[in-house]
């Protein structure tokens, strides 16, 4: 049996990338033949990512949809293109108009928004057109049923599979976030550390920059490795927002568990769910922190650095892999 991921990715960066690779993965280990939606540069960093985590998937491009069609809702250009192909189950991390008005301003704010009224509309008709559609906290489908009436599967991330076997320790305190928006709670951090005066402590890995502080970005999974090695700690200081609660998945959360390093996070419903779907034992090695709370975050950040922990998680077998085991049943039968 087939299946095509429809996603619009240009770099091998963030968290939508990474899903993707997730995706991929459990699909194939599922039993599907594994088609993507992308350019012929990104299946390039699909496939060698793939053989640096040690796995042999195999992954190619497809020139039009193939059997189970699996998408992500990510641009406005990308929807329409999905509403009118169809897509048998459909990945729902938000609606449009939830974040709009996220850092928007002047012209430029106003005209973002009334895109995202454009393709709010256009979502919402591809989720009633969709099969299935999946989300990725309790959180988020609890908001998409009180907006769209729409039964949405949960689904967290889970860590990559044999990422952590490429990244050593270290002894920064890291914050990855590949945008910044005030919800991911880098102002809060800043303020905890620059208050400890633990600057030198500290790497912001991703697009985040805040002067006296050391920043990387990593294309890739080799990259994100050899970042990850100079970790002692990751921290995911999420808040919740108004007027929507925090619904996400911080892929900085599996990260932590994939390699081994002290998790710091907020504590909230979605991120623990995440932790919970995906972790059997190392609960000594997360510490949740009040959300939006400079004092609660510097005393977490203060005990890591004086403890340097080390840790060794047992997962589970992840979300993304039990929905792909689901996938192929469903479609098995009614292929039958």
């Amino acid at each position: 049996m087939e299946a095509t991921l429809m996603y619009q990715i240009r770099r091998p960066f963030g968290g939508a990338y990474l899903h993707l690779l997730n995706n991929v993965i459990a699909a194939s280990r599922a039993g599907f033949d594994v088609f993507v939606d992308l350019d012929e540069d990104m299946l390039n960093h699909v496939i060698a990512d793939l053989k640096f985590l040690g796995l042999e998937v195999r992954v190619e491009r497809a020139e039009k949809p193939r059997g189970l069609r699996y998408a992500r809702a990510i641009s406005l250009k990308y929807d329409a293109k999905l509403l009118r192909m169809g897509v048998d189950v459909l990945e729902l991390n938000s609606m449009p108009l939830w974040l709009a008005a996220e850092g928007a301003s002047g012209a430029k704010g106003a005209l973002r928004y009334g895109a995202n009224l454009i393709r709010d509309v256009i979502v919402r008709a591809l989720a009633y057109a969709s099969k299935t559609v999946v989300t990725v906290s309790r959180r988020a489908a609890q908001l998409l049923k009180r907006d769209l009436g729409l039964h949405a599967i949960s689904v967290p991330n889970q860590p990559l599979p044999g990422f952590g076997k490429s990244v050593g320790a270290g002894d920064k305190i890291c914050f990855p976030s590949s945008y910044y928006y005030s919800y991911q709670g880098l102002d809060v951090f800043i303020r905890a550390v620059k208050k400890l005066g633990i600057e030198d402590k500290v790497l912001l890995i991703g697009k985040a920059k805040v002067g006296g502080v050391e920043s990387a970005v990593a294309f890739g999974l080799r990259e994100l490795a050899e970042v990850y090695s100079r970790c002692l700690a990751i921290v995911s200081p999420h808040r919740d927002t108004t007027p929507v609660p925090f619904f996400g998945s911080p892929t900085k959360v599996v990260d932590a568990l994939a390699t081994n390093k002290y998790l710091i996070a907020s504590d909230l419903p979605s991120i623990r769910e995440t932790i919970e779907r995906n972790l059997k034992s190392g609960w000594n090695c997360v510490k949740f922190v009040k959300p939006g709370d400079v004092h609660s975050l510097g005393e977490a950040l203060e005990e890591v650095l004086r403890t340097e922990p080390s840790c060794r998680y047992e997962l589970k077998e992840g979300p993304i892999t039990e929905l792909w085991k689901d996938l192929y049943r469903n479609f098995a039968s009614k292929s039958a």
